[in-house]
């Protein structure tokens, strides 16, 4: 683990026998700074934060496809990680890092790291680098990516092989994700998420205007009466240091005029509609955010946008942690949801209804349906043989005795 850390912000030289990685656009990549965002919006930044926290409840597995039938691996190395990524993070953590980061950058670098005595994957750490990386190719075909940090003053170089990238929206972009394309998408939207936070603000200001002023006095007092007038000033300097309502004690020689405030609000459809335009950008609802999600919104919303991503990312992760040989024998990484959290609890309870007869599922994994924990002594593990014993025979799982 601590190698990892000293292979990122040890001091390195480069080697400067490379050239650029060719790409089939006729460009190459570069170094370019990460501006003005539109996370920075807290509309924005809510809907994303909905969905990584959705895709943290993702399962990552270690699974062998043979002729068509899957098996989960549970004692590899790879398995191991799955289930604990790194000694920072847990699963849901990495993932929901992971997710942020690709919608932040349109690119997401996972460090593979293997360093042990067998060469087998220790740990996986999601990359922050503080500019888009460079890929290099040597003239031997090798690639690899440099990475600038922050804190560290050298470009670090890491393996192509070693580096998991998982991109987001491919447009015209060799090997990253992104392009000219959601470029000009997310500028536009900037547009209209900086009108939205203009509006808010001469809102904002127009109230505390609104409530600086209750009145105005008139002082009836000659020009030139200076004495006079300094009296009727400082006597109403003081009346306001003595009242707390801000009205001063008034005599003959002045009048009070209250201000009417009325207060000029933005068309509450317009602002309506910018933040529709924000939240339909990502996929997001009002009522999602706000927890109001039929069992169809959940769906929809989990085909959309979770599911894509999640077989994206076990493609991306299968590429690098397998070799070419396991990955033909079936090898991949596969990212499973838990679907009966889409359902609502009456669609549970009929599922566990239709199936209980059946003894499809223990009764830990029907307990976990219902948000129970687990029955002790491993009692769960047994499964329901239904309402009755129809082979006579007596087992653990509640049947009839003779």
């Amino acid at each position: 683990m601590a190698n990892v850390f000293k292979k990122i912000f040890k001091p390195k030289k480069v080697n400067s026998n490379f050239n650029d990685a060719i790409t089939m656009v006729g460009y190459e990549p570069n170094f370019s700074k990460f501006g003005s965002h539109t996370l920075y919006s807290n509309v924005v930044y809510s809907a994303v934060q909905m969905k990584c926290r959705y895709f943290g409840k993702l399962e990552p597995r270690h699974v062998r496809n043979v002729d068509g039938k899957l098996t989960v691996i549970n004692d590899s190395a790879i398995a191991r990680v799955l289930k604990r990524p790194n000694y920072y993070q847990t699963t849901y953590e990495f993932l929901a890092q992971a997710y942020f980061k690709r919608r932040q950058d349109k690119t997401c670098y996972i460090l593979a790291d293997t360093y042990n005595d067998k060469g087998e994957l220790e740990g996986l750490y999601v990359l922050l680098p503080s500019v888009k990386p460079i890929l290099k190719e040597y003239p031997n075909g090798d690639l690899t990516y440099l990475f600038n940090f922050d804190g560290s003053n050298n470009l670090i170089e890491l393996d192509y092989d070693t580096v998991i990238v998982w991109r987001d929206n491919l447009e015209d972009q060799q090997y990253m994700g992104g392009g000219t394309y959601d470029n000009q998408a997310q500028a536009d939207l900037l547009a209209s998420l900086e009108a939205y936070h203009t509006i808010k603000q001469a809102v904002a200001e127009a109230a505390k205007l609104g409530c600086m002023f209750d009145g105005l006095l008139k002082v009836n007092a000659y020009g030139g009466d200076d004495e006079s007038t300094k009296a009727i000033r400082d006597k109403f300097l003081e009346d306001i240091r003595n009242n707390a309502n801000g009205l001063p004690v008034l005599d003959m020689g002045a009048d009070y005029v209250q201000v009417q405030r009325q207060l000029k609000m933005v068309d509450g459809q317009t602002m309506q509609e910018i933040k529709e335009d924000a939240l339909i950008s990502e996929g997001v609802t009002i009522d999602m955010l706000e927890g109001r999600m039929t069992t169809q919104d959940k769906e929809a919303f989990y085909e959309n946008h979770i599911e894509p991503a999640a077989i994206s990312l076990g493609q991306a992760m299968s590429k690098v942690l397998f070799t070419q040989w396991q990955t033909s024998h079936g090898d991949e990484i596969l990212l499973y949801p838990h679907k009966v959290q889409l359902m609502a609890t009456s669609e549970i309870v009929s599922v566990i209804t239709a199936t209980i007869a059946a003894g499809v599922f223990t009764k830990d994994e029907y307990r976990n349906m219902l948000g129970f924990e687990p029955l002790p002594n491993g009692e769960g593990q047994t499964m329901p043989r239904g309402y009755n014993n129809l082979d006579g025979t007596t087992d653990n799982g509640g049947g009839a005795t003779e």
